[in-house]
């Protein structure tokens, strides 16, 4: 299989299919439709308010959440509960090391250290699991995460909590509902987009995809299954870990009540709402859950709210494993399709 094979239909297959199979690099489409939520976003909180800027903001930080555990639930067909622990363990790490007068890029590198030592941790027992065992694992890990904040008060400051100074970059100062924050993190996600492209669109992607769909067969043809299991959560906990350092940044305090289980399921739930093979599924997922929940009381009862947001997430969940990114992705593969006739 070469990668020309991978980065366009073959003869007598259309897009549709090739984009029902999820496999295949598709990069024309792919980037199309990543470019075309980027540019929806950053237009949007142009022409807001602020608080439609900060909304767009944290849906944004979710996604790149989302990116990563999408890697674990999309790639390794596993059930991954504890990305709002990965966001944690970036957003403390980046207020202590703030509090302690050290730089934003020290910082940053400091989180991406955090994520990887932490992934690396975390994903050599998981990866021995399977299944159900893998949610439990992280599931358990999630619901822990609020008392061992509490244990670690030295660290994130227990109950009180803990500030997140601000940033100031040369004469920008990084507030959350700023346009130049929004700009950031979607920098930020188009990078760590422009990355899971190369990833699964090279030869590596058929890895993990083999990887994840028969470990004893990836064994078969001497692909160590376990490293690249390894490898897998490790990226997911340090997408997790800068979501979580952008997420301090934006909200400007940390306290344990943020990064209860709710988070980490709703993370999980933007990845099936977005698609868990779609990059720009994960953007639109992490939307969703980022900017309804706050927004949509505006339009219905604060008693009907939670209602309304479930009927949006059902109807979401409706469209299939492809979700919302699957949906843009074909539109923008039909309209390539009428183009080329």
């Amino acid at each position: 299989m070469t990668d020309s094979t991978l980065s366009r239909p073959r003869a007598g297959h259309s897009w549709a299919a090739t984009l029902a199979s999820g496999r295949g690099r598709l990069l024309p489409v792919r980037v199309a439709t990543t470019a075309l939520v980027a540019a929806a976003v950053l237009l949007a909180g142009a022409v807001n308010e602020s608080t439609v800027r900060y909304s767009l903001v944290i849906g944004t930080i979710y996604a790149i959440a989302v990116l990563g555990n999408n890697a674990i639930n999309g790639l390794l067909g596993e059930i991954n509960l504890a990305a709002g622990a990965y966001m944690a363990t970036g957003a403390y790490v980046m207020a202590w090391m703030l509090n302690h007068e050290h730089g934003i890029v020290v910082s940053f590198l400091a989180v991406l250290a955090a994520g990887a030592v932490v992934g690396v941790a975390l994903a050599i027992p998981t990866v021995r699991l399977g299944g159900i065992f893998t949610a439990l694992a992280t599931f358990a890990l999630a619901y822990a995460i609020p008392d061992l904040a509490l244990y670690l008060r030295e660290f994130t400051g227990g109950d009180a909590g803990t500030p997140v100074p601000p940033v100031i970059i040369g004469d920008t100062f990084l507030d959350g509902s700023s346009m130049t924050m929004l700009v950031l993190v979607s920098a930020i996600f188009l990078v760590a987009a422009g990355l899971t492209l190369w990833a699964t669109g090279s030869r590596f992607g058929v890895t993990l995809f083999l990887v994840g769909e028969s470990s004893p067969a990836a064994r078969v043809f001497g692909i160590r299954a376990t490293l690249v299991k390894i490898a897998v959560w490790t990226w997911a906990t340090i997408l997790g870990a800068v979501a979580g350092a952008l997420y301090g940044l934006t909200v400007g305090f940390l306290n344990p009540t943020i990064f209860v289980v709710f988070l980490s399921i709703s993370l999980f739930v933007a990845g099936l709402i977005g698609g868990t093979r779609n990059v720009a599924g994960a953007w639109l997922g992490g939307l969703v859950v980022g900017t309804l929940p706050p927004n949509i009381q505006n339009f219905v009862p604060a008693s009907a709210s939670g209602v309304v947001f479930g009927l949006v997430l059902l109807a979401a969940l409706m469209l299939g494993t492809g979700g919302l990114g699957g949906l843009v992705d074909r539109t923008v593969a039909l309209i390539a399709e009428r183009r080329r006739r």
